[in-house]
């Protein structure tokens, strides 16, 4: 996720992850549904406004 919060496109993200880019896409699509979200900004403001461990 925080490849994605650093709003890093889907094809860094598969190149630095060694996955697909339809991987990548795939699984964004099922954390949206899952978040509710829509967008990318969206999930990036949800990561940012989370607490780290």
């Amino acid at each position: 996720m925080a490849l994605l919060a650093a709003r890093h496109s889907s094809r860094i993200v598969a190149q630095q992850l060694g996955l697909s880019v339809a991987t990548v896409n795939n699984t964004l699509a099922r954390v949206y549904a899952k978040l509710g979200i829509s967008r990318r900004a969206q999930l990036a403001a949800l990561v940012e406004a989370t607490p780290r461990r």
